[in-house]
């Protein structure tokens, strides 16, 4: 009984193991194709502009209620047509000066960049229609229909 029950135990043991290694590959697979948000940096921000990419900024603040309205449905742009677009999550509360240079005055705003120059500009507005229309931008800019 307890060969057998040794046995059962490395059995299940190397299955455990296999599940897992399974688990990971999958998980990273699937965070290779889809498009988060990233913590803004200045020098990330600045180095995805130079390199002339189409760049958001999401001034967000987690008690905004309209952020949270829009976040899955710009995320969900992010993820569809619009994958080349760097997204970068700017905490509203604690970027004052960038606010300030930027002339935000609202959380929740949505500024599109194709390289150094703003395209397009959203601010506390979670209506499909007009987070499709700011998106459009994107592809006037990356030639998507």
């Amino acid at each position: 009984m307890t060969r057998v029950f040794r046995l059962a135990l490395a059995i299940a043991g190397v299955l455990a193991v296999v599940a897992a290694a399974n688990v990971g590959a999958s998980q990273s697979g699937r965070m290779d194709q889809m498009n988060e948000f990233r913590p803004y940096t200045p020098e990330a921000f600045k180095t995805a502009m130079g390199e002339g990419k189409t760049t958001l900024l999401f001034f967000h603040a987690p008690w905004c209620p309209v952020c949270k309205a829009q976040e899955p449905k710009v995320q969900a742009h992010l993820n569809g047509a619009h994958k080349n677009v760097v997204a970068f999550k700017v905490d509203y509360d604690s970027s004052t000066a960038l606010r300030k240079e930027l002339k935000v005055d609202k959380q929740s705003t949505l500024i599109l960049y194709q390289g150094m120059k703003e395209v397009a500009r959203l601010s506390y507005n979670s209506d499909d229609k007009s987070i499709a229309e700011f998106f459009s931008h994107a592809s006037m800019m990356q030639g998507v229909e």
